[in-house]
């Protein structure tokens, strides 16, 4: 399993691209690998002499930035409580006229003044004050923002301090980003995959295992074993280092395309929050039109040419039937795409020319996925199916031969489990009981065996920020707890 696909969901790409005047879509091809290539020096020719160059004097002086000075009242001589609390309430309102006058173009003094009023606040007792001033100081200056801090304020809140701030919007949305941030099982950077390097010499079955786990495009062994078996199809069961290479530069560019790929906000509001693009195909005729078929993980759309404009294929869930047939053309006989909806009579027809056997198999997989997860009502298989049409685009991008998708279905675990002569079944019983199946081993390169298992009790209507109060199932595995609430 990948730990977090790298792909920009529909809300971070309508933050993104929200100033962008152009709607249309743009991809940047391609993008150097750091640390990973060649060193490249660039030699610099210098086609004129030192000697002959004159710097006038008035070159060098450069116009002082202007300072800003904020002047502190002065401090009373008894330092005892409530003159300390006086003075720091004098401040806060001397702050308070400060950020007033400041211009909004000057974020730097904005955010300046945001950190010492939440500080101020902060030592007055002030919590919800202070966050708010903390949360003004997130939205204009990340840099300094004092986590620590704030996730201090945050776990000192009283009760009614939370009920009051639950209420408020942005301090709730604020909450909700320290308590997750801190609940959420932190995966440090390994070390590992500080010091990847690109293998130089030919790797066996084991050394794949462990090279591909440090690259960090998959951890789980099972599926990295797949990998192997489609990367040395009708050959010996080894890895060239050059195979390797072309398949890891082609992930990474994968990566990186979906980052820039554009969405006009037409297009963005036919998505949910969370649904990325992972897939966009050429432009290709379709019998909806010219335009590009696109894949997130929840449905296939095809993204019109000219004035881009949204057309829904299909859900996952929702297809009754995907092949491929052939329509004669002079000598020729050329393949099209043909996917059966439940929902239309109109089957979707595309003319994906020489990407139509891939395309087959990775719609295919996400189909079988979908119906595995919504049989045993485990969303970690569609995250599975996922990952192997990632891997699948990879590896024909890689292999660039007459036999890559067929390399590839070494990939298409689901899709064949769904073909078994004895599929995977769900007792009736444990269907109907059954609201959502856990997998604690997630993200994890092996399943690990549960020791104990914790159940705590809480009540399900509390506020989703207040992650304490929900009831919670707790896991001890042999190499951490994770908790799932």
């Amino acid at each position: 399993m990948t730990d977090n696909p790298r792909r920009p969901t529909m809300q971070e790409m309508a933050r993104k691209y929200s100033s962008d005047p152009e709607n249309r879509l743009n991809k940047r091809l391609g993008m150097s690998l750091p640390n990973l290539g060649e060193e490249r020096h660039l030699n610099l020719l210098r086609q004129t002499s030192l000697k002959k160059i004159i710097i006038p004097e008035s070159a060098f002086k450069i116009p002082p930035k202007p300072v800003k000075i904020f002047k502190l009242p002065e401090f009373p001589p008894p330092m005892v409580h409530h003159h300390v609390q006086n003075y720091y309430g004098e401040l806060i309102i001397l702050l308070g006229k400060a950020i007033f006058c400041v211009p909004p173009e000057n974020s730097t003094l904005l955010a300046r003044y945001f950190y010492l009023r939440g500080f101020m606040n902060t030592l007055c007792s002030k919590r919800l004050d202070a966050l708010s001033d903390f949360q003004n100081l997130y939205k204009t200056d990340i840099e300094i923002f004092p986590t620590d801090l704030v996730k201090a304020l945050v776990d000192s809140l009283q009760k009614d301090e939370r009920s009051q701030a639950d209420r408020r919007p942005e301090l709730k949305r604020l909450i909700f980003k320290v308590k997750t941030d801190n609940e959420m099982v932190l995966v440090q950077a390994d070390d590992h995959v500080k010091k990847f390097q690109l293998p130089k010499t030919h790797m066996l079955q084991e050394d794949f295992v462990k090279r591909i786990q440090e690259s960090g495009i998959v951890k789980d062994v099972a599926t990295i074993h797949r990998l192997f078996e489609a990367l040395t199809v009708g050959q010996q069961k080894q890895i060239d280092p050059e195979v390797f290479r072309v398949f890891y530069t082609f992930w990474k560019e994968t990566e990186v395309e979906a980052q820039d790929v554009h969405l006009p906000a037409e297009v963005i509001e036919h998505l949910d929050n969370n649904e990325c693009v992972y897939k966009l195909s050429c432009s290709v005729k379709t019998n909806q039109g010219v335009g590009k078929i696109a894949m997130t993980q929840k449905r296939l759309f095809l993204l019109t040419d000219g004035r881009p404009g949204f057309i829904e294929i299909t859900k996952f869930r929702d297809i009754k039937e995907v092949k491929i047939s052939f329509a004669p053309f002079l000598l020729l006989r050329i393949p099209s795409l043909k996917i059966k909806c439940s929902l239309r009579k109109e089957v979707f027809e595309a003319n994906l020319k020489s990407a139509c056997d891939l395309w087959n198999l990775m719609v295919r997989e996400m189909w079988a996925g979908r119906m595995m997860a919504d049989d045993h009502k485990d969303p970690q298989y569609m995250q599975q199916a996922l990952t192997n049409v990632l891997l699948m685009d990879a590896v024909v991008g890689c292999l660039q031969t007459q036999k890559a998708v067929f390399a590839a279905s070494k990939l298409a675990y689901f899709d064949r489990v769904k073909h078994e002569a004895v599929p995977m079944m769900v007792p009736k019983t444990t269907s109907e009981t059954l609201k959502h199946k856990i997998n604690p081993s997630l993200d994890l390169p092996a399943p690990q065996t549960v020791h104990v298992l914790l159940y705590t009790p809480g009540q399900l209507s509390y506020s989703e920020v207040d992650g304490d109060g929900n009831p919670k199932l707790w896991c001890a595995l042999s190499g951490g707890i994770p908790s799932f609430t």
